[in-house]
């Protein structure tokens, strides 16, 4: 089978930049300033270290970077101790880099290994004598993690040392001058320039006893270093690669840009000479502090089990008659957290809810499942599938191409349900069903009059289908632009209104905006639909997230178009959407084919003339002949939402999601590293849906990943959904653990160029991706609770410890139980090289 990946990199003033450019650029110009004379101080700093007693046979280098580093590791250490060097780096850009860098004595005495990751290394126990580190310790998020790796490889007294940077003059200006023109958050900077506090790595070595205290390993080394006009403005190029605003300018406003931040750096720092500092670590091994490598306890799911498997009539009774221990103390938990959660949420109707839960959704408990993916699809109401199966027992339906009446009276019905709903009037707007959200946006995008000279705007936070609107407007000669995010997930408002002032109103121009994030549920301000239109462009305001807790006022607020998947609002039937389109903006729409039902009219060869006659309106995007079958469904759907009410369904919807983010964010580990077990991504409760983004972490604060959390909830009968949601903008601007955790995965080989190994690469790993749970219509406290208990169980274990709870429950046996690391081959050829 062929594969469609297309890799290309992004051309930045007139250059093509890719991990490759900028990893020759960081040997070039930053190499010889910075990394040589740390390098240099850390090769000092060992050789005072050493003493006779304590030969050196074996030193591993991680993050080696282009081998700065290394040069003086083998000139200055390993080679007149005769002790063998092994250096490693994550990235194989970057080691392919450095055996150019490197001499032929080294490349022929070192060994080179990429895709070593510090926290995971494919190296036996007591393997080396002295790790070393330059400048890389600050990436890994779960630095603990690496502490006891590096414990487990090093022997007995083995020693680490590595550096930090503290302060550094030049990425500071950068920081503070791009937040001046883009207002990009600074923590993006932050990481990708390698600024950070010591503390966090300190801690980690504290831990796990490779010191005895902070102030005993971090020493500040200050240095200066001299950049002319030309590599400083080569540095703000790569700096400034990392933010959305300056990427997408054209060229002359990129190096309009790049003059006045350097103009500012001329006249801050005339002398050109940038002051930095650095913290050089140490670590030790002593014998006591190997005999903690043992694992950590495994979860414990004892109480989650226990309610699971107690009757929801029997939770509900607050009776403990003849239940065992564990249930009745499960059952006390239950009891006193739902009676907290009343009293803190007056308005929460317990009696309705539940009595809606018995009525229409008694599935759910018959089954034991928690479900809390409502962002996904919304569960059926029993009562809308039965009225739906009686109504086609007694209903004879047909083509409405063939003029079918009863047919008719359904497709109205449906329709008038719709222009009820959204507030809209059919003077005003059209009505074209769609398979789902996703066709109709894609309808949008291949009829939108796009040409050279229009612009697209996307929002970063975008459904993949909304993204994918750039393909159309691009093969029609488009720009496309996004319009970045803040740090919690908000519209950077400042660079939205830029792009749209920059609009030519001689073109016609799409802006694409969800009214709530799926990933997050961030409800974006609706305000932009109406500046968007001032400035001349035509908005898709995707509602598919939104509509089905919230109302959205059409006639208000004179969106465009507004795609949207009913299946969302009322769980049935699925594969039923629509577009809701503006009249004056349809006609201004040319659907790129024509299919049955869509045209009244077209010649062929055996016409003397090339004519083609569409018919008016909404039809002309017909696709064949819609779902009609699904008509009455859509209209009872509809007035099952009116009479439960859509605002008591967000009512129930919002007091569980907000009680359930403020108990995960409560959780705190009491061993290790005693970081929180939850981070929630995104604003605070009140601007969002019924949505909580989450990502869990252990007790060393590593990433619990979240195919391994989703795997845990379903064996509990909870769903939820993990990875990207289709979201890939929003989650990866909240979760990638580094700013550049996509270029070291997606660049370092060309082989994460289709979709497996991406997943298995990066979403499996916890690198990018999360955890949603989302609470609607048939959603109750239990849910919640159930997922609650889910994550406390996570309490003071280690991530690998649930891969070993799971591998065990699975019953797979030593296939995922092995702890091997990958590559056990390449592993073993370096064993064996090192005991030579």
């Amino acid at each position: 089978m062929t594969s469609t990946a297309r890799h290309e990199c992004k051309t930045v003033s007139d250059r093509k930049w890719s991990l490759t450019s900028f990893m020759e650029f960081y040997e070039r110009v930053l190499g010889p300033k910075l990394f040589k004379p740390y390098g240099e101080l850390l090769v000092r700093e060992i050789r005072k270290d050493l003493r006779p007693e304590a030969p050196v046979t074996n030193i591993l280098e991680v993050a080696c970077g282009t081998g700065r580093i290394t040069t003086y590791l083998y000139e200055d250490l390993a080679k007149p101790l005769k002790a063998q060097l092994v250096a490693t780096d994550l990235s194989k850009i970057a080691i392919d880099l450095c055996r150019t860098v490197v001499g032929d004595e080294i490349n022929r005495n070192v060994t080179f290994l990429a895709d070593v990751d510090m926290a995971d290394m494919p190296f036996g126990n007591d393997s080396f004598d002295i790790i070393v580190c330059g400048f890389g310790l600050m990436f890994p998020p779960d630095k603990t993690r690496v502490a006891r790796e590096f414990k487990r490889v090093l022997r007995p007294g083995g020693k680490i040392y590595g550096t930090v940077f503290h302060y550094n003059e030049l990425f500071g200006l950068a920081r503070e001058q791009s937040q001046k023109h883009f207002g990009t958050p600074s923590a993006i900077l932050d990481r990708a320039l390698s600024l950070s506090d010591h503390t966090a790595i300190t801690s980690a070595f504290s831990l796990e006893g490779l010191c005895r205290g902070v102030s005993e390993v971090a020493t500040s080394c200050p240095l200066s270093f001299f950049l002319d006009e030309h590599d400083a403005r080569e540095f703000l190029f790569n700096t400034c690669i990392l933010l959305e605003e300056f990427n997408q300018c054209d060229t002359l406003t990129r190096e309009a840009y790049l003059d006045t931040i350097l103009g500012e750096l001329r006249s801050r720092v005339p002398t050109q000479h940038y002051a930095v500092k650095a913290w050089l670590l140490r670590g030790l091994v002593d014998e006591a502090c190997k005999e903690t490598v043992a694992p950590g306890a495994l979860p414990d799911f004892g109480e989650l089990s226990a309610f699971r498997g107690m009757a929801p009539e029997l939770v509900e009774s607050q009776s403990e008659r003849l239940m065992p221990r564990s249930e009745a103390n499960a059952l006390r938990n239950y009891q006193a957290m739902k009676s907290a959660f009343l009293a803190e949420h007056p308005e929460y109707p317990e009696g309705e809810v539940e009595a809606l839960r018995r009525d229409e959704f008694s599935r759910l408990d018959a089954q034991g499942e928690a479900y809390l993916d409502h962002v996904g699809g919304a569960q059926a109401p029993e009562s809308l599938i039965e009225h739906d199966h009686q109504t086609l027992k007694r209903t004879i339906l047909g083509n409405p191409h063939t003029g079918s009446k009863a047919t008719e009276a359904a497709y109205e019905k449906a329709r008038s349900e719709i222009y009820r709903f959204f507030r809209c009037s059919p003077d005003d707007y059209e009505i074209v069903f769609t398979p789902n959200a996703s066709g109709a946006i894609r309808m949008v995008a291949e009829s939108f009059p796009f040409e050279s000279g229009s612009d697209v705007l996307l929002v970063k936070d975008n459904h993949t289908s909304v993204h994918g609107i750039r393909e159309f407007a691009k093969s029609k000669g488009a720009t496309v632009k996004y319009v970045p995010l803040t740090q919690d997930l908000r519209i950077i408002e400042s660079s939205l209104q830029r792009s749209l002032e920059k609009l030519d109103d001689r073109h016609a121009h799409l802006f694409a905006f969800p009214a709530q994030s799926n990933a997050t549920g961030v409800k974006h301000d609706l305000k932009w639909i109406q500046l968007a239109q001032e400035r001349g462009a035509m908005v898709l305001c995707d509602a598919a997230a939104f509509v089905p807790l919230s109302p959205l006022d059409i006639g208000a607020h004179q969106p465009d178009f507004v795609p949207v998947s009913l299946y969302k609002i009322f769980g049935y039937p699925t594969g039923v959407g629509c577009l809701i389109a503006k009249k004056s903006s349809l006609l201004r729409l040319t659907p790129p084919s024509f299919a049955g039902g869509s045209v009244c009219y077209y010649s062929g060869p055996w016409s003397p003339t090339d004519r083609l006659l569409h018919h008016e309106h909404g039809r002309q995007f017909e696709v064949g002949t819609p779902n009609y079958a699904s008509f009455h469904a859509i209209s009872y759907g509809f007035e099952f939402i009116s009479k439960v009410g859509l605002d008591n369904i967000r009512l129930r919807a919002n007091a569980l999601a907000r009680w359930l983010e403020t108990q995960l964010l409560r959780l705190q580990h009491d061993i290790k590293a005693k970081g929180p077990l939850c981070r929630v991504y995104g604003p605070s409760q009140e601007e969002k849906g019924a949505t909580v983004m989450l990502n869990l972490f252990d007790c060393y604060n590593a990433v619990f990943s979240h195919a391994l959390v989703k795997r845990a909830a379903e064996s509990f009968g909870i769903t939820v959904r993990n990875g990207c949601f289709c979201n890939l903008g929003a989650v990866q601007h909240a979760t990638y653990t580094t700013a550049g955790a996509e270029h070291c995965e997606l660049d370092k080989t060309e082989k994460v160029l289709d979709c497996k190994t991406f997943d298995d690469e990066i979403l499996s790993k916890g690198l990018c991706g999360a955890v949603r749970v989302s609470f609607g219509l048939g959603s109750n406290f239990r849910d919640a609770y159930r997922f609650y208990l889910l994550a406390k169980s996570l309490l003071n274990t280690e991530a690998s410890r649930l891969q070993d709870h799971l591998t065990a429950a699975d019953g797979d046996g030593a296939q995922s139980l092995a702890l091997e690391p990958v590559g056990q081959g390449l592993a073993d050829a370096v064993a064996a090289r090192i005991s030579d």
